[in-house]
């Protein structure tokens, strides 16, 4: 039995994970999972931790492979049976150290520990667990489960190619998976790829629940080494007490679009050149109505 859960709570994080959700360093320290502080990211009450998804090298998505396409913090909640999924804006201009730039540079520049202590500023939810994968492992994971279905509110369309999945229902494979969870080219723009990943691991995890038990194991079999390609500092034991009641989950997804008001869209000097980024409403820095909005939003 204890083997079996383990196998479990290593798919969670696989199935959490996969989309997008990088992260270089950080610093470790010593949590009992029986803690029940709301402040604990790892106990029997909560699993919390912050996950990037860096841009994949294997396939040739992008000569930056450095950047954080995706950058989710995902909150579990066992008592209730919701995980909350709280994206962050890759377009958002921060200070973190001495330095000033987009918040999917973080990777680049080495700034994880810096953001890990303003997180709960601008989340409410403090965590110094992260979980990084490659968005390449998207591609593995919808093949292998022979591919996902979700409902897209409006049609997907690349600018360049004209390639496009088209509103409503669709059946997609691990390739338009990649494809869809990086595509911005939407009056939305980032907030669409943003609502898309989520979407995407929504049904991720609606795929592996309806699998039979068999299949499930063959899945697990075949996800192996795509564990070993995580970069954590999440110990698996740590997840056994709260993974026994894993089951039917339900995501809560928040996103911080342009309807809510709190972020607006402004240009800096970004090195030589001028970059449109995303500023809170109250200025750089000021993440009060960004917080108040995820606290509102968050179910516990």
């Amino acid at each position: 039995m204890p083997s079996k859960i383990k196998t479990i709570a290593k798919v969670f994080i696989v199935i959490a994970v996969l989309v997008g959700f990088g992260f270089l360093m950080s610093y470790q320290r010593e949590i009992s999972v029986f803690a029940n502080s709301d402040d604990n990211p790892i106990s029997e009450e909560r699993i919390s931790f912050l996950l990037l998804g860096q841009t994949g090298r294997a396939i040739g998505w992008s000569n930056a492979p450095d950047l954080a396409d995706s950058m989710i913090v995902v909150d579990y909640r066992p008592q209730i049976g919701v995980v909350n999924l709280v994206s962050l804006p890759r377009d958002l201009f921060v200070t973190l150290g001495s330095e000033s730039f987009k918040l999917n540079e973080v990777l680049r520049r080495g700034k994880l520990p810096e953001l890990m202590e303003v997180l709960p500023q601008m989340t409410g939810i403090k965590t110094d667990k992260y979980v990084v994968v490659n968005i390449d492992t998207l591609k593995t994971v919808v093949d292998e489960l022979g591919g996902i279905d979700l409902t897209l509110p409006e049609k997907a369309v690349d600018a360049v190619s004209g390639y496009t999945i088209p509103a409503g229902d669709n059946h997609i494979n691990g390739d338009q998976a990649i494809w869809l969870s990086r595509n911005r080219y939407s009056p939305e723009g980032d907030f669409f790829r943003e609502k898309n990943q989520q979407e995407m691991m929504r049904a991720i995890l609606k795929k592996f629940k309806g699998l039979s038990a068999m299949e499930k194991t063959a899945f697990l079999f075949k996800m192996t080494p795509e564990l070993g390609k995580l970069d954590t500092n999440i110990d698996f034991k740590e997840l056994l007490p709260t993974m026994r009641k894993f089951g039917g989950v339900r995501l809560n997804n928040i996103v911080i679009d342009f309807k809510t008001g709190i972020l607006q869209s402004s240009q800096v000097p970004y090195g030589a050149d001028i970059a449109y980024v995303l500023l809170p409403r109250l200025g750089q820095g000021n993440y009060d109505e960004m917080r108040t909005y995820i606290e509102s939003k968050i179910e516990k």
